[in-house]
């Protein structure tokens, strides 16, 4: 059991944060039970990014290190607006070395390195730090770059919209029966009380939660992933599986879908259940305005959206066609707020010292 106590001020402060790099960790993790009923990200197809980009490091930390990694790979959330791949790659690739070499020491010291016979004419993660630790952070940034770009790119649209609905499940959630309840819907093996949170696990920790706790939903994790900082630099981290996306939308819908409207309109039109612009799209979605702009075009010439102005803003949404294809019904009676127009306009969203690492279930 992970026991994880937490304060007033630091339960007050817990908030929902999306991160490209901490979807990728995610996956990257060697320890992530299949979760029956999870669509994610296969290991044979994880190995085979690492291996035909030739990620040497990467390879290397996922083969010879079980248990943890480290910190300074998934930095979280580095702005407070639309995630920021390229913020975060820049962050891994700038840690400071004494962190670098602070965290790699205590992965050795609580994580023996395991050897690899298939792997031993490779660099190994010693090789690697040998080179000294900006070099190791450079190297890392570079590799999570090139893992990105082939597993999570094409995919992410898609996978952002579920991680959005997410975080909006568990708003309206926490708005209606209180952050306790919503902390409890996490998963299944996550529970709080008595004034902490509890994680069923094989490792017995004890972590004072005098920092702040950041919680982040995956499309693609199988199950959680906790990370602490026993330096209390930052604040824990939490990976725990999202929701699947959509009403009672099957994984063959979901690809029907795809396939006919290509994945960043799908995407789009899976997030037009409530009336939105085109900034409150591209935002949701991490798409330029531009890009919304020329997928919306023509989903309007399709008749799947409408639009609307209200004063200086233009509002879209499904249409009666589209709800079908969605596997969704239009919305009624859901308290939004109406315009004079009459249609519903909803504002844009506004340790113990020898624990440093990711701990999975």
């Amino acid at each position: 059991m992970i026991s994880i106590a937490i304060t007033a001020d630091a339960l007050a402060a817990t908030r929902f944060a999306v991160s490209p790099l901490m979807q990728a960790g995610a996956v990257l993790h060697p320890h992530r039970p299949q979760a029956p009923g999870r669509v994610g990200v296969p290991r044979q197809q994880v190995d085979a990014a690492l291996q035909g980009r030739h990620l040497h490091l990467l390879s290397a930390l996922r083969q010879e290190i079980r248990g943890y990694a480290p910190d300074f790979m998934t930095p979280g959330a580095v702005t407070d607006g639309t995630p920021d791949l390229d913020a975060e790659l820049h962050q891994v690739a700038t840690t400071p070395a004494p962190v670098v070499a602070r965290q790699m020491n205590r992965m050795f010291r609580t994580s023996p390195l395991r050897e690899q016979a298939s792997t031993r004419e490779l660099p190994g993660v010693r090789d690697f730090l040998e080179r000294g630790e900006r070099a190791f952070a450079q190297q890392a940034a570079d590799e999570l770059e090139s893992f990105w770009r082939q597993t999570f790119a094409p995919r992410w649209p898609s996978v952002a919209a579920g991680i959005e609905a997410d975080i909006e499940h568990r708003a309206r959630l926490i708005a209606r029966r209180g952050l306790s309840a919503g902390l409890n819907s996490l998963h299944r093996d996550i529970v709080y009380r008595s004034g902490a949170l509890h994680l069923a696990s094989e490792h017995r920790i004890a972590v004072s939660g005098t920092t702040d706790l950041t919680l982040f939903p995956s499309a693609v994790a199988h199950s959680w992933l906790v990370s602490v900082d026993p330096w209390q630099e930052r604040a824990i981290y939490l990976i725990y599986p999202a929701r699947p996306h959509g009403p009672d939308r099957t994984a063959g819908g979901t690809a029907l879908l795809g396939s006919v409207l290509g994945h960043s309109r799908s995407a789009l039109l899976a997030g037009l259940d409530l009336p939105r612009t085109t900034t409150q799209l591209a935002a949701r979605h991490h798409l330029s305005p531009s890009t919304v702009s020329y997928h919306l075009s023509h989903l309007l010439r399709a008749g799947l959206v409408t639009r609307v102005r209200e004063g200086s803003r233009v509002y879209y949404r499904r249409t009666v066609d589209a709800e079908r294809i969605c596997g969704s019904r239009p919305a009624s009676g859901d308290g939004a707020s109406r315009s004079r127009h009459g249609t519903p306009v909803h504002p844009a969203p506004r340790p113990a010292d020898d624990h440093e690492g990711v701990v999975s279930a």
